[in-house]
């Protein structure tokens, strides 16, 4: 009797033990489910979800451009061939172009120091609402430089040649060309055709900078 009341009393002791260790079935698949929640989550905050903040990143890449090193870009292909040296200020951008202050976010506008030459360069960063109200300035201005230069055929060529391209927001104006005196004998359209090949070399650079293609 006495060794069967042990054996008894050691069973119940381990039984005890075995049932503290023990979980319900339901709260094991419970607790699996907020471990893999919470895994999940870990995994979700790590990735941060890249492909939404992709425009953001893009925006604050296009605050990034400034407007001199557009020109730089310019200046770098073009070497000695790229005249323009006095910076505009916007009071004579008004004068000139027509185009006031509240019509652009910044501008950069650059001319040759003599009125004889007429090598320029403008960017205008537009605001969204005034792309079209600076492009048709910049027509305007366009047309008189022609009508002004009748007379000058070095110069008639050059302006004819000169090109205004929209890239996004930016108006874009280039006059360049620099020395023509080694087509100048050939007539007018041979100095057009000579700064229109620079034209578009400057236009191309600048497109390349602002899309950063």
């Amino acid at each position: 009797m006495q060794k069967t009341m042990i054996i008894i009393t050691m069973l119940s002791i381990l039984l005890l033990t075995g049932c503290g260790d023990s979980m319900p079935e339901d709260e094991l698949v419970d607790r699996g489910k907020d471990s893999r929640t919470k895994e999940a989550g870990e995994d979700l905050q790590a990735s941060s979800f890249p492909f939404l903040n992709m425009e953001e990143d893009y925006q604050k890449k296009r605050e990034f451009y400034t407007l001199p090193e557009l020109k730089e870009q310019v200046e770098e292909l073009l070497g000695d061939h790229y005249w323009p040296e006095v910076d505009l200020s916007k009071e004579e951008l008004e004068e000139l172009t027509g185009i006031s202050e509240d019509m652009y976010v910044d501008f950069l506008a650059e001319k040759q120091s003599l009125d004889s030459h007429i090598d320029t360069m403008i960017i205008i960063h537009a605001r969204e609402d005034y792309v079209g109200a600076v492009e048709q300035a910049i027509e305007k201005y366009r047309s008189s430089i022609i009508e002004e230069n009748q007379n000058y055929p070095q110069n008639l060529g050059k302006a004819k040649a000169s090109r205004m391209e929209t890239i996004d927001d930016y108006v874009c104006f280039v006059q360049l060309g620099a020395d023509t005196t080694v087509v100048a004998d050939k007539g007018s359209d041979a100095v057009t055709a000579y700064c229109l090949e620079e034209n578009e070399r400057a236009l191309y650079v600048l497109e390349q900078a602002i899309l950063r293609q």
